[in-house]
Protein backbone atom coordinates (compact mmCIF):
# COMPACT_ATOMS: atom_id res chain seq x y z
CA UNK A 1 0.00 0.00 0.00
CA UNK A 2 1.46 3.72 -1.00
CA UNK A 3 2.66 5.61 2.29
CA UNK A 4 2.14 9.61 1.94
CA UNK A 5 6.28 9.93 2.95
CA UNK A 6 8.97 7.97 2.61
CA UNK A 7 11.55 8.89 4.93
CA UNK A 8 14.90 7.96 3.87
CA UNK A 9 17.86 7.51 6.60
CA UNK A 10 21.23 6.78 5.40
CA UNK A 11 23.68 5.47 7.85
CA UNK A 12 27.02 4.89 8.02
CA UNK A 13 29.02 4.16 11.52
CA UNK A 14 26.81 6.37 13.86
CA UNK A 15 25.76 3.94 16.47
CA UNK A 16 26.47 6.58 18.88
CA UNK A 17 23.60 9.01 17.54
CA UNK A 18 21.01 6.66 15.74
CA UNK A 19 18.81 5.59 18.28
CA UNK A 20 18.03 9.04 19.02
CA UNK A 21 17.52 9.98 15.14
CA UNK A 22 15.32 6.88 14.67
CA UNK A 23 13.25 7.69 17.66
CA UNK A 24 12.72 11.54 16.73
CA UNK A 25 11.69 10.03 13.49
CA UNK A 26 9.12 7.67 15.12
CA UNK A 27 7.52 9.58 17.50
CA UNK A 28 6.15 11.86 14.85
CA UNK A 29 2.90 13.16 15.24
CA UNK A 30 2.00 12.66 11.41
CA UNK A 31 1.92 8.35 11.16
CA UNK A 32 1.58 7.95 7.96
CA UNK A 33 5.25 7.10 6.53
CA UNK A 34 7.62 4.31 5.67
CA UNK A 35 11.30 4.60 7.69
CA UNK A 36 13.90 3.66 5.32
CA UNK A 37 17.35 2.81 6.88
CA UNK A 38 20.33 2.30 4.37
CA UNK A 39 22.82 1.03 5.71
CA UNK A 40 26.14 1.79 3.91
CA UNK A 41 28.64 -0.72 4.76
CA UNK A 42 28.93 -0.01 8.72
CA UNK A 43 31.80 -1.44 10.60
CA UNK A 44 30.51 -0.70 13.75
CA UNK A 45 27.17 -1.28 15.74
CA UNK A 46 25.10 0.37 12.95
CA UNK A 47 23.78 -2.34 10.90
CA UNK A 48 22.58 -4.08 14.21
CA UNK A 49 20.56 -1.03 15.34
CA UNK A 50 18.64 -0.94 12.14
CA UNK A 51 17.71 -4.52 12.05
CA UNK A 52 16.40 -4.38 15.69
CA UNK A 53 14.02 -1.21 14.60
CA UNK A 54 13.17 -3.20 11.42
CA UNK A 55 11.78 -6.60 13.95
CA UNK A 56 10.24 -4.06 16.58
CA UNK A 57 8.39 -1.59 13.41
CA UNK A 58 6.22 -2.58 10.90
CA UNK A 59 6.86 1.07 9.15
CA UNK A 60 10.91 0.49 9.22
CA UNK A 61 12.56 -1.67 6.38
CA UNK A 62 16.40 -1.81 6.02
CA UNK A 63 19.06 -2.10 3.40
CA UNK A 64 22.22 -2.91 3.91
CA UNK A 65 24.90 -2.47 1.16
CA UNK A 66 28.33 -2.15 0.55
CA UNK A 67 29.74 0.92 1.45
CA UNK A 68 29.07 3.70 -1.59
CA UNK A 69 29.06 7.33 0.23
CA UNK A 70 25.67 9.46 0.95
CA UNK A 71 24.84 9.82 -2.62
CA UNK A 72 25.03 6.28 -3.26
CA UNK A 73 22.77 5.67 -0.06
CA UNK A 74 19.94 8.28 -0.58
CA UNK A 75 19.97 6.34 -4.37
CA UNK A 76 19.05 3.15 -2.75
CA UNK A 77 16.38 4.72 -0.40
CA UNK A 78 14.90 6.40 -3.43
CA UNK A 79 14.67 2.89 -5.06
CA UNK A 80 12.54 1.62 -3.28
CA UNK A 81 10.20 4.16 -1.50
CA UNK A 82 6.66 4.03 -2.11
CA UNK A 83 5.61 7.50 -0.45
CA UNK A 84 3.73 10.35 -2.37
CA UNK A 85 6.08 12.49 -0.47
CA UNK A 86 9.99 11.98 0.15
CA UNK A 87 12.53 12.92 2.83
CA UNK A 88 16.05 12.67 4.02
CA UNK A 89 17.51 13.08 7.33
CA UNK A 90 20.92 12.28 8.28
CA UNK A 91 21.53 9.93 10.47
CA UNK A 92 23.12 11.90 13.28
CA UNK A 93 20.75 14.42 13.47
CA UNK A 94 17.60 14.66 14.92
CA UNK A 95 14.04 16.28 14.58
CA UNK A 96 11.48 17.89 16.52
CA UNK A 97 8.29 15.61 17.06
CA UNK A 98 5.66 17.96 14.63
CA UNK A 99 8.25 18.91 11.60
CA UNK A 100 6.44 15.93 9.26
CA UNK A 101 2.86 17.49 10.36
CA UNK A 102 3.27 20.62 9.87
CA UNK A 103 5.59 20.49 6.73
CA UNK A 104 2.95 18.05 4.74
CA UNK A 105 0.05 20.15 5.65
CA UNK A 106 2.19 23.48 4.26
CA UNK A 107 2.62 20.97 1.17
CA UNK A 108 -0.85 19.75 0.89
CA UNK A 109 -2.54 23.42 1.68
CA UNK A 110 -0.31 25.25 -0.69
CA UNK A 111 0.52 22.59 -3.47
CA UNK A 112 3.97 23.73 -3.43
CA UNK A 113 6.11 20.18 -4.66
CA UNK A 114 9.06 21.36 -2.08
CA UNK A 115 8.76 22.42 2.01
CA UNK A 116 11.24 23.34 3.70
CA UNK A 117 12.05 24.21 7.49
CA UNK A 118 14.38 26.05 9.94
CA UNK A 119 17.34 24.51 11.70
CA UNK A 120 19.18 24.25 15.36
CA UNK A 121 22.77 23.79 14.79
CA UNK A 122 24.59 22.35 17.44
CA UNK A 123 28.06 23.15 17.25
CA UNK A 124 29.85 20.31 18.70
CA UNK A 125 27.41 20.67 21.94
CA UNK A 126 29.29 23.40 23.27
CA UNK A 127 26.32 26.25 21.94
CA UNK A 128 23.21 26.07 19.63
CA UNK A 129 22.46 28.88 16.70
CA UNK A 130 19.04 29.08 14.96
CA UNK A 131 19.85 29.10 10.85
CA UNK A 132 17.10 29.83 7.48
CA UNK A 133 13.95 30.14 10.18
CA UNK A 134 11.16 32.61 9.27
CA UNK A 135 8.75 34.71 11.65
CA UNK A 136 5.79 32.84 9.92
CA UNK A 137 5.24 30.58 6.72
CA UNK A 138 6.22 31.93 3.25
CA UNK A 139 5.69 30.25 -0.31
CA UNK A 140 8.27 30.93 -2.78
CA UNK A 141 7.83 30.85 -6.76
CA UNK A 142 10.16 28.30 -8.54
CA UNK A 143 12.40 31.52 -9.61
CA UNK A 144 11.94 33.46 -5.98
CA UNK A 145 13.23 29.87 -4.38
CA UNK A 146 16.03 29.85 -6.74
CA UNK A 147 17.19 33.17 -5.97
CA UNK A 148 16.57 32.24 -2.41
CA UNK A 149 19.32 29.56 -2.70
CA UNK A 150 21.58 31.70 -4.62
CA UNK A 151 21.65 34.31 -2.26
CA UNK A 152 21.68 31.33 0.82
CA UNK A 153 19.27 33.73 2.65
CA UNK A 154 15.43 31.97 3.35
CA UNK A 155 16.84 28.23 1.59
CA UNK A 156 19.84 26.43 1.39
CA UNK A 157 20.99 23.55 -0.71
CA UNK A 158 20.75 21.01 1.82
CA UNK A 159 18.56 18.02 1.35
CA UNK A 160 17.64 17.37 4.74
CA UNK A 161 15.55 20.15 6.12
CA UNK A 162 12.57 19.73 2.89
CA UNK A 163 10.29 17.32 2.01
CA UNK A 164 9.84 16.55 -1.83
CA UNK A 165 7.11 15.38 -3.94
CA UNK A 166 8.28 12.38 -4.35
CA UNK A 167 8.12 12.46 -8.72
CA UNK A 168 10.49 15.03 -8.97
CA UNK A 169 13.05 11.99 -8.48
CA UNK A 170 11.50 10.43 -11.06
CA UNK A 171 14.58 11.12 -13.65
CA UNK A 172 17.10 12.83 -11.05
CA UNK A 173 19.58 11.14 -8.80
CA UNK A 174 22.38 12.06 -5.93
CA UNK A 175 25.96 12.14 -7.99
CA UNK A 176 27.75 9.20 -6.44
CA UNK A 177 31.54 9.25 -5.48
CA UNK A 178 31.16 13.29 -4.91
CA UNK A 179 30.47 15.41 -1.70
CA UNK A 180 28.15 18.46 -2.03
CA UNK A 181 25.94 16.32 -3.40
CA UNK A 182 22.86 18.50 -2.41
CA UNK A 183 24.17 21.33 -4.16
CA UNK A 184 24.91 19.49 -7.35
CA UNK A 185 20.72 19.03 -7.62
CA UNK A 186 19.21 21.27 -6.16
CA UNK A 187 19.09 23.86 -9.08
CA UNK A 188 17.49 21.17 -11.19
CA UNK A 189 15.15 20.28 -8.20
CA UNK A 190 13.63 23.90 -7.96
CA UNK A 191 13.78 23.93 -11.86
CA UNK A 192 11.13 21.61 -12.06
CA UNK A 193 9.20 22.21 -9.00
CA UNK A 194 6.50 24.40 -9.08
CA UNK A 195 7.78 26.19 -6.37
CA UNK A 196 8.55 26.14 -2.23
CA UNK A 197 6.68 26.55 0.55
CA UNK A 198 9.00 27.67 4.14
CA UNK A 199 7.19 26.31 7.31
CA UNK A 200 9.63 29.01 9.52
CA UNK A 201 10.09 26.90 11.94
CA UNK A 202 13.17 25.32 13.10
CA UNK A 203 12.19 22.01 13.15
CA UNK A 204 15.47 20.19 12.16
CA UNK A 205 18.76 19.56 14.23
CA UNK A 206 21.88 19.70 13.01
CA UNK A 207 24.64 18.24 14.89
CA UNK A 208 28.62 19.64 13.86
CA UNK A 209 30.91 16.35 14.97
CA UNK A 210 34.51 17.52 15.43
CA UNK A 211 35.24 15.10 12.30
CA UNK A 212 32.72 16.49 10.47
CA UNK A 213 33.55 16.63 6.54
CA UNK A 214 31.82 20.10 6.35
CA UNK A 215 34.25 21.63 9.01
CA UNK A 216 37.34 19.86 8.31
CA UNK A 217 40.84 20.75 6.98
CA UNK A 218 40.60 21.19 3.36
CA UNK A 219 41.38 18.00 1.29
CA UNK A 220 41.02 17.91 -1.96
CA UNK A 221 37.54 15.94 -2.24
CA UNK A 222 36.07 19.55 -1.04
CA UNK A 223 36.86 20.47 -5.10
CA UNK A 224 33.52 18.97 -5.95
CA UNK A 225 31.81 21.94 -4.51
CA UNK A 226 34.06 24.11 -6.95
CA UNK A 227 32.73 22.15 -9.22
CA UNK A 228 29.36 22.79 -8.69
CA UNK A 229 29.55 26.34 -8.92
CA UNK A 230 31.13 26.21 -12.22
CA UNK A 231 28.22 24.01 -13.21
CA UNK A 232 25.45 26.14 -11.55
CA UNK A 233 26.75 29.16 -12.98
CA UNK A 234 26.37 27.24 -16.42
CA UNK A 235 23.17 26.57 -15.92
CA UNK A 236 21.52 29.96 -14.10
CA UNK A 237 23.47 31.74 -17.45
CA UNK A 238 21.58 29.02 -19.42
CA UNK A 239 18.27 29.14 -17.78
CA UNK A 240 18.43 31.93 -15.29
CA UNK A 241 20.39 34.84 -17.10
CA UNK A 242 18.27 37.38 -14.61
CA UNK A 243 20.19 36.20 -12.16
CA UNK A 244 24.11 35.89 -12.42
CA UNK A 245 24.25 38.48 -9.72
CA UNK A 246 22.58 36.15 -7.16
CA UNK A 247 25.25 33.80 -8.88
CA UNK A 248 28.04 35.60 -8.39
CA UNK A 249 26.89 36.15 -4.58
CA UNK A 250 26.10 32.45 -4.05
CA UNK A 251 29.97 31.89 -6.03
CA UNK A 252 31.27 34.21 -3.64
CA UNK A 253 29.94 32.34 -0.54
CA UNK A 254 30.92 29.11 -1.29
CA UNK A 255 34.34 29.39 -2.52
CA UNK A 256 34.71 31.58 0.63
CA UNK A 257 33.84 28.58 2.70
CA UNK A 258 36.41 27.01 0.71
CA UNK A 259 38.95 29.71 0.74
CA UNK A 260 38.42 29.25 4.97
CA UNK A 261 39.17 25.99 5.47
CA UNK A 262 42.48 26.19 3.14
CA UNK A 263 43.60 29.07 4.68
CA UNK A 264 43.21 28.41 8.57
CA UNK A 265 46.46 26.88 7.92
CA UNK A 266 49.33 27.79 5.72
CA UNK A 267 50.79 24.89 5.63
CA UNK A 268 47.63 23.49 4.17
CA UNK A 269 47.21 26.99 1.61
CA UNK A 270 50.46 26.47 0.17
CA UNK A 271 49.95 22.86 -0.29
CA UNK A 272 46.72 23.56 -2.55
CA UNK A 273 48.15 26.99 -3.98
CA UNK A 274 46.51 25.71 -7.35
CA UNK A 275 43.68 25.58 -5.86
CA UNK A 276 43.36 28.10 -3.79
CA UNK A 277 43.66 30.53 -6.68
CA UNK A 278 41.04 29.04 -8.48
CA UNK A 279 38.56 29.87 -5.48
CA UNK A 280 40.26 32.68 -5.26
CA UNK A 281 39.30 33.97 -8.74
CA UNK A 282 35.77 33.00 -8.44
CA UNK A 283 35.31 34.60 -4.63
CA UNK A 284 36.72 37.68 -6.02
CA UNK A 285 34.18 37.84 -9.20
CA UNK A 286 31.32 38.41 -7.05
CA UNK A 287 32.62 39.60 -3.49
CA UNK A 288 32.33 43.88 -3.83
CA UNK A 289 28.74 42.59 -5.06
CA UNK A 290 28.21 40.42 -2.35
CA UNK A 291 29.67 42.88 0.42
CA UNK A 292 27.24 45.37 -0.73
CA UNK A 293 23.73 43.67 -0.72
CA UNK A 294 21.35 44.01 1.85
CA UNK A 295 19.62 41.35 3.58
CA UNK A 296 23.08 39.17 4.21
CA UNK A 297 24.32 39.03 8.03
CA UNK A 298 27.28 41.63 9.19
CA UNK A 299 29.36 38.79 10.18
CA UNK A 300 29.70 36.57 7.27
CA UNK A 301 30.76 40.01 5.39
CA UNK A 302 33.54 40.63 8.28
CA UNK A 303 34.65 37.14 7.97
CA UNK A 304 34.83 36.84 3.59
CA UNK A 305 36.53 40.44 3.90
CA UNK A 306 39.63 38.80 5.94
CA UNK A 307 39.27 36.09 3.15
CA UNK A 308 39.78 39.16 0.21
CA UNK A 309 42.52 40.69 2.15
CA UNK A 310 44.09 37.10 2.11
CA UNK A 311 44.09 37.50 6.44
CA UNK A 312 41.79 34.72 6.99
CA UNK A 313 44.29 33.04 9.48
CA UNK A 314 44.39 36.56 11.60
CA UNK A 315 40.65 36.16 11.36
CA UNK A 316 40.81 32.98 13.27
CA UNK A 317 43.76 34.44 15.83
CA UNK A 318 41.47 37.39 17.14
CA UNK A 319 38.21 35.11 17.05
CA UNK A 320 40.13 32.99 19.68
CA UNK A 321 41.25 35.54 21.54
CA UNK A 322 38.03 37.28 21.73
CA UNK A 323 36.26 34.10 22.67
CA UNK A 324 39.30 33.48 25.36
CA UNK A 325 38.01 36.72 26.97
CA UNK A 326 34.70 35.73 26.61
CA UNK A 327 33.19 38.19 23.91
CA UNK A 328 31.93 35.47 21.81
Amino acid sequence: MRTKLSVVVPVYNVENYLKKCINSILSQTFKDFELILVDDGSTDNSGHICDEYDHQYEKVKVIHKENGGLSSARNAGIEIATGEYISFIDSDDYIDFNMFLTMIEALENTGKDIAVCGRVIDLWGEKEKIEFSLKKEKVYSREQAIEEVLLLRDIDVAAWDKIYRKFLFDSIRYPEGKISEDAAIIFQMLDISNGVVHVGTPFYHYIYRKNSISKSEYNRRQYDSYINCVNTEQFISQSYPQFLKQNKIYNTQVCGALLQSLSADLEVKKKYESDYKEFKRKFNEGYWTFLFTEGICIKKKIKLSFVYLNLYHVFIILKKSLSRRGYL
